[in-house]
């Protein structure tokens, strides 16, 4: 229903597509079981929790936490691109992320403040092309505003040659 057409789909076509292909063959050989998928790649989780619940697999598709260095950065097979220095700076992406967690911890409910305060962050950090933000509902990855609910603030960026994504929950009461 268009979950791998926007965010990161919207810079990457078919890509979803063609992930949701190769996990629904593999789910229709294993059966009934649990998939076990990464937060950090929450709107990947997202399509293959809907893929699953589409086409009534039988698979209990579990999300799981972001295993993050102790300077923040998410662990991903991306990093393996980066220099020291390049290392070093993409600790921003988490930095911007816990700083828009925190505008939302204090009550501030427009999305653009939020996405404006994490590009902020970015921005200050030389050597990082940020490529996008969104403030999204984390189980329709639709647009919120005013922010109420179970929430995901979402980044794309370059550091160096490589492409990073990360991600933090929030929820509005």
């Amino acid at each position: 229903d268009g979950l791998g057409d926007v965010l990161e789909g919207r810079r990457r076509p078919g890509h979803f597509e063609g992930v949701a292909t190769v996990v629904a063959t593999l789910f229709a050989l294993a059966g009934r079981c649990r998939a076990y998928f990464g937060e950090k790649d929450w709107q990947q989780l997202v399509v293959i929790r809907r893929l699953a619940a589409d086409l009534w697999l039988p698979v209990e598709v579990v999300g799981c936490p972001t295993i993050r260095a102790n300077d923040g950065l998410a662990l991903s097979s991306r990093n393996a691109y980066l220099d020291a220095g390049q290392r070093a700076v993409a600790t921003a992406l988490h930095r911007a992320l816990r700083a828009g967690a925190a505008e939302v911890a204090a009550d501030q409910r427009d999305p653009a403040v939020v996405a404006a305060t994490v590009a902020a962050v970015l921005d200050a950090e030389p050597g990082v092309a940020l490529e996008g933000i969104d403030v999204v509902a984390a189980d329709t990855l639709e647009p919120v505003d005013p922010l109420v609910g179970e929430l995901r603030i979402l980044i794309e960026a370059r550091v160096g040659g490589a492409r990073l994504i990360d991600n933090v929950g929030v929820v509005v009461p």
